[in-house]
């Protein structure tokens, strides 16, 4: 329900219509007679129950929203991925299960969506807040190689200027920018390659053109480490997930994991495609 609320809230700040999605497997045992005992939400009826139910509680939140929800057979990732063919956005709930649950795949849907969706993928967890953040904020994670027209630049940008909140642009510099530091003779601690590829990756104009005021920041250590501390009050973060040309499924590293394990806001990937 909680990536319910937050996905009806984004529709209404871009003046988008949202589309709910139950999937459900039921449709592969059409004709049987499920067992007595099957919980009331697992069969055809409470399917159908649970979506209307969250079509209602869209339109309350946001009755300037036009919402639809509807039932579609399938694994869930599988009906998730061709739903977001051509969204804007495709918005998926996260809990945060110990271990044990991880390795069943259970609640951990987000992930396996984020690496094979196309369009941005925004992962809600159990934990995420239920309202905008006191210090109003997008964090972008900002790493080598990005570039000024990067998807999830723009991304970070637009949901900024739709919220009317700064973004912070953050650069987590490993092992070598550390050293480059050390060795930086003025003893002012500065990092010019650092620095450089935050002022390419989100440049003045691009940020002028948005509205946006955006802040720059180089921190030390491993880059789960940085976000964590600069999501804590944050409405969104934003990550790039590259793919190369053809390929079927993004490339989720270990920081894409710890955010959507650890990180207390909502965390939107975006794919960002690489030359072969």
């Amino acid at each position: 329900m909680r990536a319910l609320d937050w996905a009806a809230d984004e529709a209404a700040l871009h003046g988008r219509p949202l589309r709910i999605v139950h999937a459900s497997v039921w449709e592969r045992f059409e004709g049987a007679t499920p067992a007595e005992d099957l919980p009331d939400g697992w069969t055809e009826t409470g399917l159908q129950e649970t979506v209307t139910n969250a079509e209602s509680r869209a339109r309350q939140r946001r009755p300037e929203v036009r919402a639809h929800a509807e039932v579609l057979p399938g694994e869930p990732v599988d009906v998730m991925v061709q739903a977001g063919e051509d969204a804007f956005a495709l918005v998926v709930g996260h809990r945060r299960h110990g271990a044990l649950m991880r390795h069943l795949s259970i609640g951990y849907i987000g992930p396996g969506v984020a690496a094979r969706a196309w369009c941005p993928v925004v992962v809600v967890g159990d934990s995420a807040a239920e309202g905008p953040s006191a210090d109003r904020q997008v964090v972008l994670g900002v790493a080598e190689g990005t570039e000024a027209d990067a998807a999830h630049v723009a991304f970070a940008l637009q949901e900024a200027h739709a919220r009317g909140c700064d973004l912070v642009a953050i650069h987590a510099r490993g092992r070598r920018g550390m050293r480059e530091t050390r060795h930086d003779p003025s003893g002012l601690g500065s990092s010019p390659a650092a620095d450089a590829l935050l002022s390419a990756a989100v440049p003045a104009e691009a940020a002028l053109e948005c509205g946006v005021v955006v802040h720059r920041q180089v921190v030390d250590g491993p880059a789960h480490h940085a976000l964590l501390e600069a999501t804590q009050h944050a409405d969104l973060l934003v990550l790039g997930v590259r793919h190369r040309h053809g390929a079927i499924r993004r490339e989720l590293r270990p920081t894409h994991h710890a955010a959507l394990r650890h990180l207390p806001c909502p965390v939107a990937l975006v794919g960002i495609r690489w030359p072969n």
